[in-house]
């Protein structure tokens, strides 16, 4: 088993579906079994035994257990995307036990040819030791996700699109701190421990939660060439990556732009946590030395180097960056606050000058009408009113006056067509 290979197109890999760790298991020990030359599929025969042993079953439930994976996998549909559109599909079109010799036949579904034969590009490729070994079926497919990406040193998922890719339903670990637990935690703890690569993990806030995942992918395998600080930087690293160096080189002070330690300390910063880990500690280290802003701190020395050296070790920048969008989100809610009351005031000031202005239109109004008019005005508000407030009128009852003379302002201001 140590010298065959899994080899599988990354729209495969990119795919959402949700296999238990056995089922995991028989798919990656079937691609593993694919020749690079290999046009069609074949069909793989295997004693019921040796499928058991590969799919890890419990002794003598083999049989049950056999027949019970494969109508899973015969039936699970899933859905890869690719360039040419959204392909919906099972993994295996058929498995077919000859009765009496205990061995069953396997075959794959013929559409999966373009994600699993002669691949030329855009595909991943690991020994297949490397996830036998994994207990928890989430490890698996993180570890595929994290190995298509091992040579950029990071991955970053918006966390439902990684739940979406591992196949987890809304409904399954809805709190992150429980999705944390049961899925990158244990991931962690065993893809480090049983494979050859090992991760760290930077939780990034959308909002008030948790809504990115950043990876810093660790490969055991990889080695470094023996290279001086300048020939590091345009040797190893993808051109995205240099440029980001680049840009992290730009937020330095001018005359710490060239100094090859200052260099050495954000390259190994930015391989270890990447871009935004090295951005904010140095925004840190900017505002808070001595050599950038003589009297900045009056208990800490002048040298920028130590300075900086201490905040991406400590990564200082973290509480720095989060008390200042606290600050920031803090002042633009009083500044909203305040905008909303401006408007708030401007509002009651024109609807008592409306009011003020109306009153003096309706006494002018008023004034203008004869004895009769305004005897006929007085009897329509009345006949407005509710039989109630009709009787409180009656029977002058305390405020009944003025609710007359409302209900005839109201007429005179419709009568003007001011409402």
């Amino acid at each position: 088993m140590k010298t065959k290979m899994v080899v599988k197109s990354n729209f495969l890999i990119e795919a959402s579906y949700k296999l238990s760790a056995p089922e995991q298991r028989v798919i990656l020990f079937l691609v593993s079994m694919i020749n690079p030359d290999d046009e069609e599929f074949r069909e793989y025969v295997f004693p019921i035994k040796k499928f058991a042993e590969m799919a890890g079953l419990k002794h003598k439930q083999e049989y049950a257990q056999t027949e019970e994976i494969t109508k899973s996998l015969i039936g699970r549909v899933f859905t890869i995307h690719s360039s040419n559109g959204r392909l919906q599909i099972s993994w295996l079109s058929s498995a077919e036990y000859q009765d009496g010799k205990g061995i069953v036949s396997l075959k794959f579904d013929s559409k999966l040819k373009p994600f699993l034969l002669q691949l030329k590009e855009r595909f991943t490729k690991y020994r297949i030791e490397q996830v036998m070994r994994l207990k928890s079926s989430y490890s698996i497919r993180i570890y595929e996700l994290l190995k298509q990406y091992e040579k950029f040193g990071e991955r970053t998922f918006l966390i439902e699109d990684l739940r979406n890719k591992l196949g987890i339903s809304s409904s399954e670990y809805p709190r992150y701190g429980n999705f944390k637990q049961r899925i990158l935690n244990i991931a962690q703890e065993e893809i480090s421990e049983k494979t050859n690569l090992s991760f760290d993990f930077e939780e990034i806030k959308v909002g008030r939660g948790v809504g990115k995942i950043r990876f810093i992918i660790n490969s055991k395998t990889l080695k470094k060439a023996q290279l001086s600080q300048a020939e590091l930087i345009p040797a190893i690293l993808t051109p995205s990556a240099n440029n980001d160096i680049n840009k992290l080189i730009a937020l330095l002070p001018v005359e710490y732009r060239k100094k090859e330690s200052i260099k050495k300390l954000i390259l190994s910063s930015f391989e270890k946590h990447g871009f935004d880990y090295v951005d904010r500690n140095i925004e840190y280290a900017n505002e808070g030395s001595n050599a950038v802003k003589p009297g900045a701190n009056l208990v800490k020395g002048s040298n920028y180097r130590n300075y900086l050296a201490k905040a991406l070790n400590g990564d200082f920048g973290l509480p720095h960056k989060e008390d200042k969008e606290t600050k920031k989100e803090a002042e633009e809610s009083a500044r909203r606050k305040a905008q909303e009351e401006a408007v708030a005031q401007k509002q009651r000031l024109e609807q008592s000058q409306n009011e003020k202005e109306n009153h003096e239109r309706v006494r002018i109004f008023q004034q203008s009408l004869s004895t009769e008019a305004l005897e006929h005005l007085k009897e329509e508000a009345f006949s407005r009113l509710d039989s109630k407030h009709q009787e409180m009128v009656k029977i002058k009852a305390t405020g009944s006056e003025m609710m007359l003379r409302i209900m005839m302002d109201k007429i005179s201001l419709e009568r003007m067509k001011i409402f």
